[in-house]
């Protein structure tokens, strides 16, 4: 029985999240000259936050009935998250205590080992604005892409830059291109509830993908296009290194991909979330 409590508890946390905040804050202690103690710290509130985050969800989709399964309900290929409140593994007030729980360590790991400035109190705050809203405003707003956007990419980035010095235009660059993955892996992530009951309950960029008939692989071509292009702007600019222009060695990885999400969706995925965290190494490297 105590084993599968903590296998819900685990299960709820998401954990798999971390190689993505852990390789967005390397980059970003990277770029500002890498301070190990400083990645790590960045690591531990950014992480700290988004737990906080994936056990609100899971209490506040139950709260606000997003997470029933009715006709053509299908869980993600990756986790089972969302129906363990509905099938009694995890309960609300466990998901409220984690939740709180989750949110002071971030807090305290902050006060007690960050530095105090207004950059890094602003990105501490956007981060749990960020989580602390999503399920009750971003997905009834259909604007999920912007707070993956937010948090995940250009927030964990630039904070963990901030930790070593105050952010620069070079920070913000390189949290806007992990910002821009963060929103596409969002929208394919989404992409398999579209048409299902869920989709009468959250309207999202990936639903008007199919309403306007485009391909998943359409969608994640122009997706690359679009941060690539950014990439050799913003280097060209000597916004970023020329050496983070090392990413182009990952193009036949997009390529398959996107074959991969119109017929095999679950593998597609995977390669998707591989070429995400391949991206901020290679910049770093």
């Amino acid at each position: 029985m105590l084993g599968k409590k903590i296998k819900a508890w685990i299960v709820a946390s998401r954990f798999f999240a971390g190689p993505w905040i852990a390789v967005n804050t390397f980059l970003g202690a990277k770029l500002a000259g890498f301070d190990f103690n400083a990645w790590l710290l960045g690591f531990g509130v950014v992480f700290s936050i988004l737990l906080a985050s994936h056990y609100m969800n899971a209490w506040r989709d139950w709260v606000l009935g997003v997470d029933r399964l009715e006709e053509g309900s299908r869980a993600k290929p990756y986790t089972a998250a969302s129906q363990l409140i509905p099938r009694g593994e995890f309960t609300v007030g466990e998901a409220k205590a984690a939740t709180l729980g989750w949110f002071l360590v971030a807090v305290g790991l902050f006060l007690m080992f960050a530095p105090k400035r207004p950059d890094t109190f602003a990105l501490l705050a956007l981060g749990i604005f960020v989580a602390a809203t999503y399920t009750d405003f971003a997905k009834r707003h259909a604007i999920g892409e912007l707070y993956l956007f937010l948090g995940h990419g250009f927030g964990a980035t630039t904070f963990a830059y901030s930790l070593v010095k105050p952010v620069t235009i070079e920070a913000l660059c390189a949290g806007i291109l992990l910002g821009f993955w963060a929103g596409i892996v969002y929208t394919i992530d989404q992409y398999q509830d579209v048409e299902t009951d869920f989709a009468r309950r959250i309207k999202n960029f990936a639903y008007m993908l199919v309403g306007a008939n485009m391909r998943l692989s359409t969608f994640y071509y122009f997706g690359i296009t679009a941060i690539v292009t950014m990439h050799f702007g913003m280097a060209l600019m000597g916004l970023l290194p020329t050496s983070t222009l090392k990413t182009i060695l990952l193009l036949p990885l997009y390529h398959f991909t996107g074959v991969l999400l119109d017929y095999q969706f679950e593998r597609g995925v995977l390669l998707a979330l591989l070429g995400m965290w391949l991206y901020p190494i290679l910049m770093a490297v």
